[in-house]
Formats: structure tokens, C-alpha cells, sequence
């Protein structure tokens, strides 16, 4: 028989690990302000004319790669990131939110195809099975920005079926 001391206790601990895992999506956002994706034109507009100078642009960059780098997250792909003059398309020194998206678009598919050509063609299957990788919007089923752990293991139960349990053993409690 358990003590009252033990139940409390274990009830505490369960409280804990349930707020701090409703808690992980919030800590992610505020961690350093750091983001994963690719950067929004406004972020590097820095004095809101609508129009990124190749100083903004460089500025930007250059801060970028420094707090990446610092957090130990180095952006593997700036060895391909297309210059300010290969964005600036219609060469007139400044840069439309036009031009940036569409600079961003060539850039990620180039870093795809990089990928799936380093993986022999084979990026984004799963053990032979022919499913691509899902997207983030994919598993982002609710669209609150984050995956929930509900989430996530709807997405394993429908691309990997529901677990099985060996017929010539017990089920494990």
C-alpha cells in the first residue's frame, strides 16, 4: 500500500510534467526570439519603405548568421544563398517583397534538390513506401503554429497503421 506522502507526491510530479509540456510551444517562441524558417520581408525592412537596400539586406544577413551560429544552429545552406544582385532582378539597387519571396522560392527548391541528389533521389520517402515527407501545415492539423504530441501520433497512426502486438506474446503493463 502506498503512503500519502507517495500519492501526493506522484500526483505533484504528473501536474508538473503536464504543465511543462503545455508550456514547451511557448518557451520555443520566446528562446532567443530565434526563428527556424525563413526570414519575413518586413524583418529586414528595417526602416518600413517597402523596398530592402543591399545595406538592410547585408545587415541582416550578417546578424542572422552570427546569432545562428552563436546558438549553435550555423545555417548549413549559406554557402548557396543567392547574392543581393541575384535577387535584385531588376537591378535597381533595392529590393521588392516581390523579388525577395520569389529569391526565397528559387533558393528553397534549389536546397531541395541538393538534398534529394546528396540522398541518391530517395529524399522524402520512407522505408520504401513511396509517401512523401509531410509538411509542417500537414501535421499542423488544428493551424495553432505548433505540432501536439495528439497531432503527431495521428499523423504515425495513418502513415505507419496502428501498432500490432506480436500474437504469441503478452501485451506489457
Amino acid at each position: 500500500m502506498k503512503s500519502p506522502d507517495q500519492a501526493a507526491f506522484k500526483a505533484i510530479l504528473i501536474i508538473s510534467m503536464i504543465i511543462a509540456i503545455a508550456l514547451l510551444p511557448v518557451v520555443a517562441r520566446a528562446y532567443g526570439g530565434m526563428q527556424s524558417g525563413p526570414p519575413a520581408f518586413v524583418e529586414i525592412d528595417v526602416d518600413g519603405d517597402g523596398f530592402v537596400s543591399e545595406e538592410e539586406f547585408t545587415t541582416f544577413r550578417e546578424a542572422r548568421m552570427a546569432s545562428m551560429a552563436e546558438a549553435g544552429m550555423p545555417m548549413k545552406a549559406a554557402a548557396i544563398a543567392p547574392a543581393f544582385a541575384e535577387i535584385d532582378t531588376d537591378g535597381d539597387g533595392m529590393l521588392t517583397e516581390t523579388e525577395f519571396v520569389t529569391a526565397q522560392q528559387v533558393h528553397r527548391k534549389a536546397m531541395h534538390e541538393k538534398m534529394a541528389a546528396a540522398h541518391g533521389g530517395g529524399m522524402g520517402m520512407h522505408h520504401g513506401q513511396g509517401k512523401g515527407m509531410p509538411t509542417f501545415e500537414q501535421l499542423d492539423l488544428n493551424g495553432d503554429g505548433c505540432i501536439d504530441a495528439d497531432e503527431f501520433a495521428k499523423h504515425q497512426a495513418e502513415r505507419h497503421g496502428a501498432p500490432k502486438e506480436p500474437a504469441d506474446t503478452e501485451p506489457v503493463n
